[in-house]
């Protein structure tokens, strides 16, 4: 029989928590100075339907303690609450990192005066 125990959770709309990498760079940081078993995970949206909610859009953070839950929703919003899950189930589902943030896509507009190899200085100003 699985052991239930309670757990703080953080549900938000699916990119409103990890979709600019801050998230993942505080798992980061929290991993690596308290552990890799530290009970913290990410839900991604088909672990977050499989553990906690059958609606679709969704990701989520669970903590075992409701601290780091209250200071993650003043930090990215959405709706705090507590779940009733499994360390075992989490620990399989839920143990990756949140996704990496988008690359973005910088183009330097080339200048029209001149070429790479003849530069006039005017696509500097």
């Amino acid at each position: 029989m699985v052991e239930l125990d309670t757990y703080s959770v953080l549900l938000a709309s699916s990119g409103q928590l990890s979709g600019d990498g801050q998230l993942r760079e505080s798992f980061k940081e929290r991993r690596d100075r308290k552990g890799k078993d530290f009970p913290l995970w990410y839900l991604s949206c088909n672990a977050c339907k499989r553990l906690i909610f059958d609606g679709s859009g969704c990701e989520a953070v669970v903590a075992k303690d409701p601290k780091i839950i209250t200071w993650l929703q003043l930090r990215f919003g959405g709706l705090a609450k507590t779940a009733e899950l499994s360390s075992e189930q989490l620990n399989d589902h839920a143990i990756v990192l949140p996704p990496s943030p988008p690359l973005t896509d910088f183009e330097i507009d080339k200048c029209q005066n001149c070429s790479e190899e003849n530069c006039l200085g005017t696509c500097q100003q």
